[in-house]
């Protein structure tokens, strides 16, 4: 009889992998939109604009502006409860990220969409097209190959029952406590408060536009 203990099983290593934030598309995200954006709202600025500020369909648009913008608020401040500070250590799958794996970057169009409301111009609204299948294409997916490589199985089961953007309402689930980092809530505020602060100055100069004498030197709707 061999009494001789059995090897233990070795577990292999996994290789040490870079962080998310290596990758050169994730680190210049912003600098894509703005590239994709800021040229043509600069255009659309110094166009008359075909939509008076003070009828009904300005003031519809300006309204759905702000919703877009409080749903962009909203879903910042939602996932990074959930997510700040711990995105390259665990796989966050509860709160926003039970109902679909890109919450942060739903908001991020939602203020897209509130730029392209409050500036009322087709051709911005237009140019969300190519920059979303841009950020799908170098930005999404350089993320999302980062976190297959990082937790391997339990990622691929998570893109398996998780929508990508698109909300599952019925998939929603949430622990009954959340750690939060006081740092990362604060950062948080204070990029949303930049980002007001960008929509009133936008919607200043879209006032400013209406006037006789700011310079219309192109014809884009």
């Amino acid at each position: 009889m061999n009494l001789a203990p059995e090897p233990l099983a070795i577990e292999p290593q996994r290789p040490q992998l870079k962080n998310v934030r290596s990758a050169f598309t994730f680190r210049h995200r912003g600098l894509l939109g703005t590239v994709v954006f800021l040229p043509i709202g600069l255009i659309v600025l110094f166009s008359a604009s075909t939509v008076a500020e003070d009828s009904l369909q300005g003031t519809a648009l300006n309204a759905a502006g702000w919703l877009a913008f409080l749903i962009y608020a909203a879903l910042r401040v939602w996932a990074t409860l959930y997510v700040g500070g711990r995105k390259d250590q665990e796989l966050q799958t509860e709160g926003p990220y039970s109902i679909c794996r890109n919450p942060l970057y739903l908001g991020s169009l939602a203020f897209a969409i509130a730029a392209a409301c409050f500036l009322k111009s087709i051709v911005f609204a237009a140019a969300l097209l190519p920059a979303m299948f841009l950020y799908l294409r170098f930005v999404v997916r350089a993320e999302e190959h980062y976190l297959e490589r990082r937790f391997l199985a339990d990622y691929r089961e998570y893109c398996r029952r998780t929508p990508r953007f698109w909300p599952r309402w019925s998939a929603f689930h949430t622990p009954a406590q959340v750690q939060v980092e006081l740092k990362r809530l604060k950062q948080e505020f204070l990029r949303l408060s930049r980002a007001a602060g960008f929509i009133i100055l936008l919607q200043v100069l879209v006032h400013l536009r209406a006037g006789a004498s700011w310079p219309h030197w192109f014809s884009v709707p």
